[in-house]
């Protein structure tokens, strides 16, 4: 039985990021979740390719995820989707990543880039 194989094209990451973004116009801003190491496919190839595509922001889960696409992508906001625990949101705010907020009354923002 032979294993299921996935190959990404770093070139239609590209292109397709380079799609959305005409679609949307210039002054948009276009997110690339590169969570889950970019989905097994390596998540600093992924964020380079839709960086080169025009994407404006990068998206992660875990807030390791954020501390690290932070510290390779320094100029690019990062955005923390996952549900985090106290250390998670540690490394995410170290990272200098935007937390999305689950649950009424959380306040992390002090940390965060300012933006």
């Amino acid at each position: 039985m032979e294993r299921a194989v996935a190959r990404i094209d770093l070139g239609a990451v590209e292109r397709n990021c380079a799609r959305l973004k005409a679609e949307l116009g210039p002054d948009s801003e276009l997110c690339a979740v590169v969570k889950a190491d970019g989905y097994g496919h390596g998540a600093d190839a992924c964020a380079t390719a839709a960086l080169a595509g025009g994407a404006t922001r990068l998206a992660v889960a875990t807030g390791s995820e954020a501390a690290l696409i932070g510290r390779r992508f320094p100029a690019v906001p990062v955005l923390a989707m996952g549900a985090l625990t106290p250390g998670d949101l540690e490394d995410a705010l170290a990272g200098g990543a935007e937390i999305a907020v689950w649950r009424e009354g959380f306040r992390a923002f002090a940390g965060a880039r300012g933006r």
